[in-house]
This record gives structure tokens, C-alpha cells and sequence, in this order.
């Protein structure tokens, strides 16, 4: 029986219906035929930074918007304000092709994990504010979808929320206080399912670095403070994965990633953090694949756009040539859906699917493994099916077809695609009957009331 090999979480996938085996590459030297080479222990991960604060809550008197509005200084953007086009008024130069959305919507995340996985994304590395915060319920409901179609997530600390303005902190003893209580919510809240990304055993944890200056000093915490910080945890060593490379830092944070930024920057990062990872300075090196930067809608946070073209998909691309040279641990795309500052691959009506194809093909490359194309809109047909069947008045029939998208959604994060796109056709076909039914049935009754 023909096979094919599907890049969807490493998977090898069998037209007879088979369950899906992920399999890993045995690394070996063959005596003088092959230099020797660093192995490491655990395969590439394809990563993507997620943004979980979006907000469109509708109410009876419209709705409540956040981070979908800009009314600082330069052009305001009112998401209330609907345009000629039929849009939105958003704070953004793309459009997500499902619209301005609430991250609180369970039909929303599961289109985000199954678009993602389609592309051969194996985790998102999601913002985090601390515990209580809107992204903190966001990535509860995230990691329920993670769990439940088996994907990989992670949180990325603020290390600005640490500090006065953010928190209540009054010193930097507090601000330290402060950044031990937030690692200790994840570990104790997030890190024990199975969806919370560790690497050798260990729960990976990123952070944004601190700038500026704050009431009790520099905005960031010194390498002897963060090593403070990390010490404190004897139950279970943190892996933490710190912004750029710096030296002084490896005591503490033993990861490295590299966030968008221009070719110099990126090519010295490189040069750094890969010779470190090799003499065993760095356990975990994160690389970047960014599609560009163009943050006008937002006006660069009230201080002018700051605009790095994405010169169609050349940036996008050139970032993973990079990678795919370098081969560092995982590589960070970033990002999924930060509208605000113009960074997104998630599909946007300005450029469709273009940015999943090419992740898709360049995370095969990078991970050895064949790209298997012609998938990444099922996800959101999906979605718009899950919102058809949302509008069904009967409650027996709505649960019925919210069971046939729960499987149908379950076999594709499990790899399945033989016959699938057939499936879904079917289930289009059979959800539009039944809302139509619905509908009828509901005029029905209203016209036979007295």
C-alpha cells in the first residue's frame, strides 16, 4: 500500500487509515566515512509566538474591543467604525481572514491550533502578563486545545510585569518576589499537562527582556538576580529561555532565542549562541523566522511606524535560509497574530495561506520530513462550520453536529488525511441542510403563535 509522509507533528501517515507513528532519526557515525558531529538529544521544534489578548465580546449594545483599537496618538482605529469594504476599522495592516476575534472562543483556538498543526507547527510559545490577567484565561482555554489535538505550548514572561507600573512591587527584592510568584504559577497551574512544553524533562519558559528605567532601577533583573530567582525552585528545575545572547546570562538562562530583527543582528546572534550551544554554555537555541514588521496601524505606539517590508515573502524566506544553515534547537516564527505590529502568518485577507504554505514547506525541510500541501484552509472551514451549527436553535441536533466536527476535528490533528477533504465537503453540505431545517422549523413555530 502506498504511504505518504505527512510533517503534521513528525508523523508517518498510511492511506489505509492507520494510526499515526511519530518517529525519530537515529544519528550514527560511520568510521571513516563521516566527521563527527554534535548530536542532540531531542528533534527540531517548530515553534510560533502567539499573541492571547484579542478581545470582541459582543454585547447588547455592541461590542468590547482590545488590542483591535487604537485611539493614541496618529490615525485612530475604531473596530466599531465599519469601512466601505465592509471591515472593521482595526488597529492593523492585515486583516485575519475570520475577522476582528475574541480569544475566549473555544471555535477560535481550535482553528488557531489546526492551522497551525497543518503547517507543520508543533507549538506556540504564548505572551503572558501573570496570573489573573485576560492572557492568563486565554492560555488556559489555549492549553485545553493543546491537549486536546496535540500541539505544544509554553508561556513567555513579561519581565517588564515584574516591575513597578505592572505590579505592586516597592523594591527589587519585591520585583524579584514577583517574578518567582508567576514561574511559580506555571509550574503549578500549566507545567503538569502533557501539552506544556518541556525540553529534557524540563518546563521551558521564555521571557521578553526588560528596558528602561523603572522606580527601583533598570527594568531588567541582573544575571545574579534572575540566578536568585531560578534557585528558588528545588522542586523543579525551569529551563529558561532569555531574549538574544549574552554571556553573562548563561548562568541563569541556559536557552537563547532571537526575535525579528535585521540581517546584522540576526547573523551575530548566530554567531554567538551556536558556538555557545556547542561547547555547552547554552542547553536550548532558538532561532527566528519572521515574515516582517510594520506596526502603522497602532502608529508605532504613538512614536511613528517602524516598517520592515516584507518584500512579498523574501523576508520570511531569507529569515529561514538562516535557519536552515544554522540548525539551531527550534526555530521561533514570529509571529502568529501580533495585527498590531504587522508580524502575523495567521491567514489575513491581505495575503491569504501564502505564509502557512511556505512555514509548512520550510519546517519539512528543517525537521526531514515531506510537506503535505493543500490542507491549511480545512481548518477554517471548519471554523465557519462550527459557527453554522452555533446558530442551530435545537439543542439534540446542534450537539449531534458539534460531535461529527469534534471527530473530524480529532482525526486531522491526529494526521489523517485520506478522504478527508471529501469528508468535509460531506459535512458543509449536511450542516447547511440541517441550519436550513432549523431555520424553517423556527419560522414555522413563530408564524403559528398567536
Amino acid at each position: 500500500m502506498l504511504q505518504f509522509i505527512n510533517c503534521k507533528n513528525r508523523e508517518v501517515v498510511f492511506n489505509n487509515g492507520m494510526n499515526c507513528v511519530r518517529t525519530l532519526a537515529v544519528a550514527f557515525l560511520l568510521a571513516g566515512f563521516f566527521a563527527p558531529m554534535k548530536v542532540f538529544s531531542e528533534p527540531p521544534l517548530v515553534l510560533c509566538h502567539y499573541m492571547p489578548w484579542f478581545r470582541a465580546e459582543k454585547t447588547a449594545t455592541g461590542a468590547t474591543w482590545e488590542h483591535w483599537q487604537w485611539y493614541g496618538k496618529g490615525k485612530k482605529h475604531d473596530p466599531d467604525t465599519i469601512l466601505p469594504n465592509g471591515r472593521h476599522d482595526i488597529a492593523s495592516i492585515y486583516y485575519p481572514v475570520i475577522g476582528p476575534y475574541d480569544q475566549l472562543d473555544r471555535a477560535v483556538l481550535e482553528y488557531h491550533v489546526l492551522s497551525a498543526l497543518a503547517s507543520g507547527i508543533d507549538g506556540f510559545v504564548a505572551d503572558w502578563y501573570g496570573p489573573g490577567t485576560r492572557s492568563d484565561r486565554v492560555f488556559a482555554e489555549l492549553l485545553t486545545s493543546a491537549e486536546r489535538y496535540g500541539m505544544k505550548v509554553a508561556i513567555c514572561l513579561e519581565e517588564k510585569s515584574f516591575f513597578p507600573g505592572y505590579s505592586q512591587a516597592r523594591t527589587r527584592a519585591e520585583v524579584m518576589d514577583v517574578m518567582q510568584a508567576q514561574i511559580r504559577h506555571v509550574l503549578d497551574t500549566y507545567a503538569p499537562s502533557d501539552a506544556y512544553l518541556r525540553r529534557e524533562g524540563q518546563p521551558v519558559l521564555f521571557i521578553f527582556n526588560g528596558y528602561g528605567d523603572s522606580a527601583v532601577g533598570p527594568m531588567n533583573l541582573s544575571p545574579e538576580e534572575m540566578a536568585d530567582v531560578l534557585g528558588r525552585f528545588t522542586d523543579e528545575t525551569v529551563l529558561l529561555v532569555r531574549g538574544y545572547f549574552s554571556q553573562a546570562y548563561t548562568s541563569a538562562a541556559r536557552g537563547s532565542y532571537l526575535w525579528c530583527d535585521d540581517a546584522k543582528t540576526r547573523a551575530k546572534f548566530y554567531g554567538e549562541a551556536m558556538p555557545a550551544r556547542e561547547k555547552g554554555e547554552l542547553d536550548f537555541v532558538v532561532g527566528v523566522a519572521s515574515p516582517g514588521f510594520d506596526d502603522s496601524g497602532v502608529n508605532g505606539w504613538g512614536n511613528g511606524p517602524r516598517i520592515t517590508s516584507r518584500r512579498g515573502t523574501k523576508e520570511y524566506e531569507e529569515n529561514w535560509a538562516e535557519v536552515l544553515a544554522h540548525r539551531p534547537d527550534a526555530v521561533q516564527i514570529a509571529t502568529w497574530n501580533d495585527f498590531e505590529e504587522g508580524t502575523t502568518i495567521e491567514p489575513a485577507e491581505e495575503y491569504g495561506f501564502d505564509f502557512l504554505t511556505l512555514t509548512e514547506k520550510f519546517a519539512a525541510q528543517y525537521c526531514g520530513v515531506r510537506a503535505n500541501l493543500g490542507d491549511q484552509d480545512w481548518p477554517l472551514r471548519l471554523y465557519r462550520l462550527r459557527l453554522l451549527v452555533r446558530g442551530i436553535g435545537d439543542e439534540d441536533v446542534r450537539a449531534d453536529w458539534n460531535g461529527r466536527l469534534d471527530r473530524y476535528a480529532f482525526l486531522f490533528s491526529e494526521g489523517r488525511r485520506f478522504a478527508m477533504g471529501w469528508w468535509l465537503k460531506r459535512l458543509e453540505a449536511g450542516a447547511r441542510t440541517a441550519a436550513e431545517k432549523d431555520a424553517e422549523s423556527e419560522k414555522a413555530t413563530e408564524e403559528g403563535k398567536p
